[in-house]
């Protein structure tokens, strides 16, 4: 009467009366609608899941493509500072070289302004005797205006 399971003789095996038959096919196709719409779910579920997976896997790329970025741009900013750092000390050298120089000849234009015939031939008796002569005798050349 009915329907008889026969799977354990065969495998998925049912025995039905002819009556049955019609019920049977609207039992199995209702069956395999609910069947395909869960694999329907089960297939958005897991292509979600999926989504989500390659959202975290690219934010995760991104973060470490970003920090290498960051990493380089901040080494290259630090040793630009170094640089500038350096740059500076150097000019700050030649500023002060300058500054020594111009102190130096300073000094030489000072002696070079304070230096005169009689600071020359003070302690040389030599030079002092040619210099009374030429003046003795530039005396005589040139006329006395009486």
């Amino acid at each position: 009467g009915g329907i008889v399971d026969k799977s354990h003789r065969y495998e998925k095996m049912y025995v039905i009366r002819p009556q049955f038959f019609v019920p049977l096919i609207t039992l199995l196709v209702s069956t395999s609608r609910k069947s395909l719409d869960i694999r329907k779910q089960l297939f958005e579920a897991q292509q979600q899941s999926i989504d989500i997976t390659h959202f975290e896997e690219d934010i995760e790329e991104f973060k470490k493509k970003f920090g290498y970025n960051y990493r380089l741009a901040s080494n290259k900013f630090r040793d630009a500072i170094k640089e500038i750092d350096k740059s500076i000390e150097h000019l700050q050298k030649i500023k002060d070289a300058l500054i020594g120089s111009e102190n130096n000849l300073r000094l030489a234009n000072d002696k070079a302004e304070g230096l005169t015939i009689r600071k020359l031939t003070y302690k040389n008796p030599t030079m002092q005797a040619k210099f009374k002569e030429f003046r003795a005798q530039r005396a005589l050349e040139q006329p006395s205006e009486d």
